[in-house]
């Protein structure tokens, strides 16, 4: 029997890694220009997706997470307030189970209202 690893998108034909389903805030800058933040939504080894505002594919940007150096990267695909990324230097495999751990969070407390008293 094998589990079900909902956190992992399958690498699907064209893809070269597989990609993990995060919730990140980080930030964008075009050099010479002003910095965006962004919410990353899907990360791998090559690359992330982010809601962000309109970038012209084959614009040259240089992402910040927390506690990783600039990472240079450039638009792919946008369409729809989403935005495909690919690194020019790929991440370590490493890195991104840091930044899955990091980046999670527990469940909000009283979800489901006040707890019930039996």
């Amino acid at each position: 029997m094998t589990r079900a690893q909902l956190a992992i998108l399958p690498v699907l034909e064209g893809r070269k890694a597989e990609r993990r389903i995060v919730n990140l805030a980080a930030r964008l800058r075009e050099p010479g220009a002003s910095i965006i933040e962004v919410d990353i939504m899907n990360l791998s080894t090559d690359g992330f997706m982010a809601q962000t505002v309109e970038l012209d594919v084959g614009t040259h940007v240089w992402l910040k997470l927390p506690g990783l150096e600039p990472q240079n990267c450039r638009v792919v695909w946008h369409e729809d307030g989403k935005a495909g990324f690919e690194f020019a230097t790929p991440l370590h495999r490493a890195t991104i189970e840091l930044l899955v751990m990091a980046g999670r969070k527990g469940p909000p407390k009283n979800h489901f209202g006040p707890r019930a008293v039996r």
